[in-house]
Order: C-alpha cells, then sequence, then structure tokens
C-alpha cells in the first residue's frame, strides 16, 4: 500500500534541499515520517489471561498526519451529538474567488479570521432580517479546508446551520417551509461579498496586508481599486445543499469534512523514482481518476494546506457557540422533551467500543485477558531528528 510516509522518505530529502518550508511543514514532514515507528517511542502489552505480548509504535498525534484522524473524528462527533436539536440542519458552502487566492494564502490567519467573520456575519444578518421571516437567534458549526481534489489551493469553509433558531420567548422557530428553505444563496453570496471585500479594503488602507512576489503590484493604489472593481462584479459561490431530514445524520455528514485532511493514504494510487499518482473526483464527470505529479511538486501542493501554528479551523456560532449554547440549548432542548443531562465525555476506549466495536483493552488473541502495559518507551523529548538524508 502506498503511504505518505513512503512519498515523504522518497521525495522529502530533494524537497527540502531546494525549497523554504516553515517550521510547521517541516515538523510535518517529519511526523508523517516517524508515525508509529520505534522513532517516537513505544509501549509493550501482554494479556493477563493468556500471555500474549505485542509491541505498539506510538503515533505522532499531527493534525495533519493521515494516520491520525480517525479517533479523533469520532470523539468529536461523539461530543457533538449532545448538542444536536430534533430539527432540520443546511450545509452551507463559503468559498473565495480564485482572485483572492494569492492574498489570502500571503495572509492566512488574517483572512481565513475574516472567511469565518464574513460567513457567520452573513448567517447572522439574515436571521435577524424580518424579510427572511425568522427574527430568531440561529447557530452555525463552521470548518475550514483549503483544497482542492487536485491539492490546488482553494479556501472555503463547511458549514451544518440549524434550520431555525430560538426567538426572543425561548422557543424554536423554524425556517421558511416548515425548515426545508434556508434564504436564496444568491443574496447570501453579495452580502457575504460585501462583508468581506469591505474589511479587505480597511486591511489594505491600514497597511495590514502582505502584498509580495506576484501580487506586490497591488500596493499600487489604481491596481488595488481595479482589482477590487473586478471582486465586485464577479459572482461569489456560496452553495446551499437539501436539509437533513435526520439530525443525527448531520453530525456523521460534518464528520467528513472536520477532521480530513488534503489527501489520505487510501488516495495515493502508485510511486516511482520521479513520479506521485493519486486518485481524485471529477466532479463534472463525477467520475474518480488517476492524476500524476513530480514527486517535490506533490509534496509542494500537499504543504500549502499546513495552517498557521495553533489555528483553529472548526468553530461554533451564536447559538452553538460554547459560551451561551449550555444555558441556551438546554431551555430548547427542555422545549423539546429532551433529557437534561451534562455533555458526556469520552475516553479513546469509549470512543473504539461505541465507533468500531473494538475494546483496545480486551485481547485479540484470547478474547478474555485484559491488556496491560509491561513496559514503556516514552517518546523522546524534543523532535527526533529527520534521517541523515533530508
Amino acid at each position: 500500500m502506498m503511504t505518505m510516509a513512503g512519498v515523504m522518505g522518497r521525495f522529502a530529502p530533494s524537497y527540502l534541499q531546494t525549497h523554504r518550508v516553515s517550521g510547521g511543514q517541516q515538523q510535518l514532514i517529519r511526523d508523517i515520517q516517524q508515525c508509529r515507528t520505534s522513532a517516537l517511542g513505544e509501549h509493550w502489552t501482554a494479556c493477563t489471561s493468556c500471555g500474549d505480548i505485542k509491541v505498539h509504535y506510538n503515533s505522532c498525534g499531527n493534525r495533519f498526519c493521515p494516520n491520525c484522524q480517525g479517533v479523533k473524528k469520532e470523539k468529536w462527533i461523539l461530543e457533538r451529538t449532545h448538542d444536536l436539536l430534533p430539527v432540520k440542519y443546511f450545509h452551507v458552502v463559503f468559498t473565495l474567488p480564485s482572485e483572492l487566492r494569492a492574498v489570502c494564502f500571503q495572509n492566512q490567519k488574517l483572512l481565513y479570521n475574516l472567511l469565518f467573520k464574513s460567513a457567520w456575519q452573513t448567517i447572522d444578518t439574515f436571521s435577524k432580517d424580518p424579510k427572511q421571516g425568522i427574527q430568531a437567534r440561529m447557530g452555525m458549526i463552521a470548518v475550514l479546508h483549503t483544497w482542492t481534489q487536485k491539492l490546488l489551493y482553494h479556501p472555503h469553509i463547511h458549514c451544518i446551520v440549524p434550520a431555525g433558531g430560538i426567538s426572543a420567548d425561548g422557543s424554536w422557530k423554524s425556517c421558511k417551509s416548515d425548515g426545508d428553505f434556508l434564504f436564496h444563496v444568491q443574496a447570501l453570496a453579495e452580502t457575504f461579498r460585501g462583508k468581506f471585500m469591505e474589511q479587505v479594503v480597511r486591511y489594505y488602507k491600514s497597511g495590514g496586508l502582505i502584498l509580495e512576489g506576484k501580487i506586490k503590484g497591488l500596493e499600487d493604489k489604481g491596481a488595488f481599486w481595479e482589482w477590487k472593481r473586478r471582486l465586485y462584479d464577479k459572482i461569489w459561490v456560496v452553495n446551499t445543499r437539501e436539509p437533513f431530514e435526520k439530525p443525527d445524520s448531520v453530525l456523521d455528514y460534518l464528520g467528513r469534512y472536520t477532521h480530513r485532511i488534503a489527501i489520505s493514504n487510501y488516495r495515493i494510487l502508485a510511486m516511482d523514482d520521479k513520479t506521485v499518482t493519486f486518485s481524485y473526483l471529477d466532479r463534472n464527470a463525477n467520475q474518480t481518476k488517476p492524476i500524476t505529479l513530480a514527486g517535490e511538486r506533490f509534496i509542494g501542493r500537499f504543504l500549502l494546506h499546513v495552517l498557521p501554528k495553533g489555528y483553529c479551523k472548526i468553530r461554533h456560532y451564536g447559538i452553538l457557540s460554547t459560551r451561551v449554547k449550555t444555558v441556551l440549548l438546554g431551555a430548547v432542548r427542555e422545549r423539546f422533551g429532551l433529557p437534561q443531562t451534562e455533555r458526556p465525555k469520552y475516553t479513546v476506549r469509549d470512543v473504539m467500543i461505541i465507533s468500531m466495536g473494538i475494546d483496545p483493552y480486551l485481547c485479540s488473541v484470547c478474547k478474555q485477558g485484559q491488556v496491560i502495559i509491561i513496559k514503556e518507551t516514552p517518546r523522546p523529548r524534543g523532535s527526533p531528528k529527520l534521517p541523515l538524508a533530508c
């Protein structure tokens, strides 16, 4: 099976010799190569019944590593299930046009934050507009993605929006057509464009935008205002998909996006001394097709999607935000007749039992004894060194 670890092992040495990388990108290369190897430490387990002994190598835990997302995703889904209400939900996608990508890439934290903020402000504005027939406090869960199926840079956010909100008297108020219709997408797109570009212009006037390399010409006021005009003339893309009829399917769907990385191991089809072939979904033809890139180019595209260190790519807004949902959702849950229980907390063992039907503490050989740790080599302090060739 082809893996990202194999790709990094073959092409990362030459890539690092010819390209500048950030600390986070270099750390990711190192982590992918050493994930689940002795370089990150190990622990030995033994069964209390049959005595079977196994050695387990530690995972790197990097949020961009394809080996380390499964349990994290399932844990996130289980912990959010408590917040679900018996209402319909919409999947809404806010996308930045291609003309903004270079500026966005050079100002990642600033414009990623603005992307989140503008999307929520757009939903919030419509929820308060009397013409929309809701006038209730709505909520949103948003997840940032920066890639296409071909690993090209394409910043956008996936949002799950409940089809309604909490009214002034604390009751639930659905969107139009009994929650089957959210808002007109063209109106959403125009409002989103206005809110985003208004702030971009403010950043420019205050000198807060980095404009280097191919976009350095935008430092000229005339060029910037022409660029701004083209963006206002362009139709921005906001997609709203059919509402989910069953609330419990919402988080399973969103879970596909929360802990997804730019590419997973199963999409890597082949590799030779010079190239990497991987699969992508051609949405126009609705077919899965192969694409082949030079190995270093493949790594370069993959590293485009390493977010700034510590950047939070999953955010909650309105009635689903951490600060207010405990009180607001508690009252609404009561009105829906849902049990008033505290949000459960899950261990890794809980997650594996619930989502995979596997108890990691049960011996896989005799199916009777408990597995205990008998020896442990901890992960080295500091960052283990990359292979000498790197």
